[in-house]
């Protein structure tokens, strides 16, 4: 499950860069800049398919365009089932890293921080793409594999990660999932998109709130952020937006 996303939200850490405790890159959302890039792809009559967002579609019902088809698609039928009516036109129970299975001909398809819980990131890019039609385009945002926060998940198990994050940072247990961030960074995900018509990854360095346990932890974690960010180091980067065409 990822959250819906509305637009006209300030960004939670605001308060911490109004405050001096967290650099000017964190006073806005990365949900703002696929809302940014998302707008001149909601046209009239779009074929939308929404991956992995279960009970809460990533776009309101209220913000798609007319005649729009929004379908979605998660790997847990119970995720689906949970969605509000109206959420979704057709749900289709689909594991996307095995198969697109019967998913075809859609203009646009989104997923917002899905594709780090894939097995098979390569596999799941590929079916994406038979799912769209010619010229349709794949706006996802996914966690990088060598985020901070990435490295511990991976060597963590997966109950002793979601009990400290519910523990330390008031995560909900039941909206954390097994990770496996395979291959998510720049350079392997340019790779498994090369036959792609164009790509174009934007890569953020937001992993502070994954410290804000403890302000010298936080401090810390920022004197390495900001030298990557600095170095503008993408294989290093928390998060990638993939604004991919086919």
């Amino acid at each position: 499950m990822s959250p819906t996303i509305y637009a006209d939200q300030p960004a939670e850490e605001l308060p911490a860069v109004r405050a001096g405790r967290l650099p000017d890159r964190y006073a806005y959302r990365m949900q703002d800049v696929l809302l940014e890039r998302l707008a001149p792809l909601l046209v009239e009559g779009v074929r939308i398919l929404d991956v992995g967002a279960g009970r809460s579609p990533t776009i309101p019902p209220e913000d798609r365009p007319a005649g729009c088809i929004y379908v979605g698609t998660d790997i847990s039928a119970q995720e689906l089932d949970s969605a509000p009516p109206g959420a979704y036109d057709q749900t289709v129970v689909q594991d996307i890293s095995a198969s697109p299975g019967e998913l075809r001909d859609f203009d646009l398809i989104l997923t917002w921080q899905v594709l780090e819980h894939v097995p098979n990131l390569a596999a799941a890019l590929a079916n994406l793409g038979s799912a769209l039609r010619p010229g349709g385009v794949l706006l996802a945002q996914t966690s990088g594999s060598y985020a901070a926060f990435a490295v511990l998940a991976r060597v963590m198990p997966h109950k002793l990660r979601v009990w400290a994050m519910a523990r330390f940072l008031g995560h909900k247990e039941e909206q954390k999932f097994p990770t496996h961030f395979d291959r998510c960074t720049e350079k392997a995900i340019r790779s498994m998109l090369a036959g792609w018509s164009s790509v174009e990854i934007v890569t953020h360095y937001r992993g502070a709130p994954y410290f804000s346990m403890w302000g010298p932890l936080r401090r810390l974690y920022l004197l390495y952020e900001d030298a990557i960010a600095r170095r503008d180091a993408v294989n290093l980067g928390t998060h990638y937006l993939i604004i991919a065409r086919r």
